[in-house]
């Protein structure tokens, strides 16, 4: 779900955190604490469909499987390979990947979408995990015409998406290397775990070479600048307050980075604790096609947001924390404590503290924050 880049100057980020009014803090139903957060997601109970081919997931998904394992590297083809699940009879899925950390996806877009259903209506009870999600560079360099434009298959390409979805768990996995958003959470979906992923870009992708030019949503830029994590909530409307008190998620454990541009992006009610943020590469300078290659942010807090960040670990990243709304005058909150800030770079936000009553609903253990790189370096990705 590529959006415009949401830039503001420092004196503006200063005045957005002091004068924008604060969100709601009403209590939020409670969920059981066995995801670490608003999921309670179990998947599917169904006999797994094991698959090794891409002839054989698509057989999978054509037969409504609703276990699928993935063994070895699947490759999607070189215009890619979209699986949407798209009605209520994918409720109760599971997508993982086989024992051994090795199962791959390449070129496939996992796309949960009820965005078709009738209002009131979503997807519900999704589990992915274990697995690895990368675009192929050499493909998505050849890429042209529409597929190059707003709403082409290259301008639209994410690892996984999910549209009015609810109660879903993404677990130990890897997306790196799509030409859209890495992940996107949007369209009034809610209670959302994403715990224990990598989200990151390789060097070859940022050096790559043609550096095509591409238009995501009316501006062109070369394809080696766009290097976004994930967006929660699509628009304004789309949000937390704005958008009916939804959007929901928690992330933990998570790793951010390295050679991440920007994001993510947050319109929704979102707790994050124990990510790491990680921009050791700090990437400087321009590229062959003249765009700037330095980190634009690292959490991006966007309009009718909810944030509240603990004890995460920021390295070396750049406006670490970025109040990018989409008018000035849109409500947010923004709450932090405990989070480690080493050798970053750039003006960061500064959250409120904590209230002394917590509205999440679930249980949680924080690990101490200086230990957080180390266990989200060691345990992250698929297993």
């Amino acid at each position: 779900m590529r959006l415009k880049h949401l830039s503001i100057t420092i004196a503006t980020a200063f005045a957005l955190l002091f004068t924008c009014a604060i969100g709601p803090l009403a209590p939020i139903k409670a969920e059981a604490a066995t995801t670490g957060g608003y999921s309670t997601a179990t998947g599917s109970t169904d006999t797994a469909a094991t698959v090794t081919t891409l002839s054989e997931l698509q057989s999978a998904f054509s037969a409504g499987k609703h276990h699928i394992i993935i063994s070895g590297n699947i490759y999607g083809g070189s215009t890619l390979t979209t699986l949407t699940f798209a009605s209520t009879s994918w409720n109760n899925v599971t997508i993982e990947g086989a024992s051994g950390g090795k199962a791959t996806l390449q070129n496939i877009q996992l796309k949960f979408d009820g965005e078709l259903l009738s209002s009131g209506t979503n997807i519900n009870n999704i589990v992915v995990k274990n697995i690895n999600f990368y675009g192929n560079i050499s493909d998505l360099q050849k890429f042209s015409g529409s597929q190059t434009q707003p709403g082409g298959l290259g301008t639209n390409y994410e690892g996984l998406s999910f549209r009015r979805c609810t109660n879903v768990l993404v677990d130990h996995c890897t997306i790196y290397n799509a030409s859209d958003d890495l992940m996107s959470i949007s369209l009034a979906s809610n209670n959302v775990t994403v715990s224990y992923c990598h989200f990151y870009f390789t060097s070859s992708w940022m050096n790559m070479s043609p550096d095509p030019i591409w238009n995501w949503v009316g501006t062109n830029q070369d394809l080696a600048s766009e290097r976004l994590a994930m967006v929660i909530g699509a628009n304004k409307n789309d949000s937390y307050a704005y958008g009916g008190n939804v959007l929901h998620v928690t992330m933990h454990h998570n790793w951010f980075g390295p050679y991440m541009k920007g994001r993510p992006l947050m319109r929704g009610f979102v707790h994050l604790y124990n990510n790491y943020f990680d921009n050791s590469t700090t990437p400087t300078g321009t590229n062959a096609a003249g765009y700037s290659q330095q980190q634009y942010n690292a959490n991006q807090i966007g309009s009718g947001s909810v944030i509240y960040s603990e004890s995460n670990y920021f390295y070396k990243t750049n406006q670490s924390n970025q109040i990018g709304l989409d008018s000035s005058s849109d409500s947010y909150s923004f709450y932090e404590r405990n989070n480690s800030y080493n050798s970053t770079t750039g003006t960061s936000a500064t959250g409120s503290a904590y209230p002394s009553s917590l509205p999440f609903g679930y249980s949680y253990s924080p690990e101490a924050v200086a230990n957080v790189p180390n266990d989200v370096q060691a345990n992250a990705g698929p297993k």
